[in-house]
């Protein structure tokens, strides 16, 4: 990647990579042009102190949590109407949110410092999941190696680079979604600058190995207790393949994104450990190397 000196910014670099996706510079991270605006009016979003914001790395279960969090709202194993991204934070306009009902749902890939002030000013419920990072970068690969959207005047993958040139990306924090190791050590260390502020942390793994209970600890953390059979049902409504169907056949298609033919969705496998598919034994040195650098706890998977 000799060839990248020579460009000035971060995100020249990473379209030179190979990222087919317009990208620029915002309070020094890399970032899509596409949001540029509505970041700068985040910070003065009118918030409802009755809003619930999911907290996500992208490709950390973002899909899975926040059809959760709609049944535990609602009390019952039923999807939402629309897809989630009618109700992402960083992508929708501030009057598609206000048009929103109560008790909004969004979710958001957005660091704490990013986030409106009024979230923490006014103690909102905030669920933060995190995922194996490795299972996090193969997920984003094939998410964009595989992706074209249907109207790309370039007709291109969303990213057209190498395998091993991503996970420099990744690690460098050169990717759309934001720097994964800022994202994880701001949510990582939330207490440092928000420290009466509670919120609910989930791990992506726990939540494949026992949904239900990880369903019991958000609706317990939101205050809206259920049965232990609508915690089951909720568990079984939005597992990977029952989510997948609904998300394609069965849910309004209004806010979701739509692909040009042949591309995947946003659903692939839903396991974990899938990264030892992926990685070399040096690129997985290289990667724990940084990992332990940047977040200082060794990679635990």
């Amino acid at each position: 990647m000799d060839y990248l000196v020579k460009m000035s910014t971060p995100a020249e670099k990473a379209m030179a990579t190979g990222i087919n996706v317009d990208l620029v510079m915002i309070d020094g991270f890399v970032q899509s042009a596409m949001i540029m605006d509505n970041l700068k009016r985040l910070k003065d979003l009118p918030i409802r102190g009755d809003d619930i914001y999911l907290c996500t790395y992208p490709k950390s279960g973002t899909h899975w949590t926040w059809e959760i969090l709609n049944m535990i709202v609602t009390g019952k194993a039923e999807y939402a109407k629309h897809w989630q991204n009618s109700a992402w934070l960083e992508y929708r306009t501030k009057e598609e949110l206000e048009e929103l009902a109560s008790p909004r749902i969004f979710h958001t890939h957005l660091r704490p410092s990013q986030l409106p002030d009024a979230v923490w000013n006014q103690r909102c419920k905030v669920v933060y999941v995190r995922r194996n990072a490795k299972d996090c970068v193969v997920s984003f690969f094939s998410h964009f190696s595989k992706q074209i959207w249907k109207d790309s005047t370039l007709g291109k993958h969303i990213y057209t680079g190498s395998w091993d040139d991503f996970i420099d990306l990744f690690l460098n924090g050169w990717l759309p979604g934001g720097p994964y190791f800022e994202h994880t050590f701001e949510w990582t260390n939330l207490s440092e600058a928000h420290k009466d502020s509670e919120i609910c942390r989930l791990q992506y793994e726990d939540m494949k190995k026992d949904c239900v209970n990880e369903v019991r600890r958000m609706a317990e953390y939101l205050g809206r207790p259920l049965s232990d059979h609508t915690y089951q049902a909720i568990s079984d409504a939005c597992s990977f393949k029952n989510l997948k169907h609904a998300n394609e056949k069965i849910k309004d298609q209004t806010y979701h994104v739509h692909w040009q033919d042949g591309s995947s969705g946003y659903f692939r496998k839903g396991t974990t450990g899938d990264w030892k598919n992926w990685f070399t034994v040096a690129q997985s040195e290289r990667f724990d190397k940084v990992y332990e650098e940047r977040l200082k706890e060794t990679f635990p998977y």
